[in-house]
């Protein structure tokens, strides 16, 4: 019984080995006949050619007469040290609420910002804007020029209601667990 096995293994594997050959065969034979050497590559382009483009001269923007520039960003909000307010008093909830906001002398309104951080790298005071932007507050960073040089301060704001911008001055000295500043805003 055995050495029928034995013969029955051998046929198989004369068999596989036969179609392991054959298959061999189908693959590498056609490649030995082919006369050509390689087939042909159609080296032709199917993309179109490029367009015709009309040079156009665009003339410099004109200013209209009588509208003056905008200042310059850095321009815009530079607060004082002497114009911190440190807020110490505690706010009603229940107190009204102006419906306009009180103008001051140039007609612009009283607005309130927390002060959060002064960097001296101006990367450290993006980098703190951009946590508390993701926090949902709106923050933005301005270049102080001090006599110990240029600070990047952060600040949240502006408000136009300072019992607005005391709420944001405590949810900030929470998150961040600091003692921020309420100030007033400049234009």
């Amino acid at each position: 019984m055995a050495e029928e096995n034995r013969i029955h293994d051998g046929r198989r594997q004369r068999l596989v080995g036969a179609l392991v050959l054959a298959a061999l065969a189908v693959i590498f034979l056609p490649s030995l006949f082919d006369r050509e050497g390689g087939r042909y590559i159609d080296q032709t382009s199917r993309i179109p050619p490029a367009p015709e483009m009309a040079v156009v001269e665009i003339a410099e923007p004109q200013r209209p007469v009588g509208v003056a520039m905008p200042p310059q960003p850095e321009e815009l909000f530079q607060p004082d040290e002497a114009d911190a307010e440190p807020v110490t008093e505690t706010v009603e909830s229940s107190s009204p609420v102006s419906p306009e906001p009180i103008l001051d002398a140039s007609d612009m309104p009283n607005a309130w910002v927390v002060q959060v951080a002064s960097y001296r790298k101006e990367g450290q005071a993006r980098e703190l804007r951009d946590r508390l932007m993701g926090d949902g507050f709106r923050a933005y960073t301005r270049l102080a020029k001090t006599g110990k040089g240029n600070m990047y301060r952060v600040f949240v704001g502006p408000k136009v209601d300072r019992q607005a911008a005391v709420q944001a001055k405590r949810e900030l000295d929470q998150l961040l667990k600091i003692d921020s500043l309420v100030l007033r805003f400049k234009a």
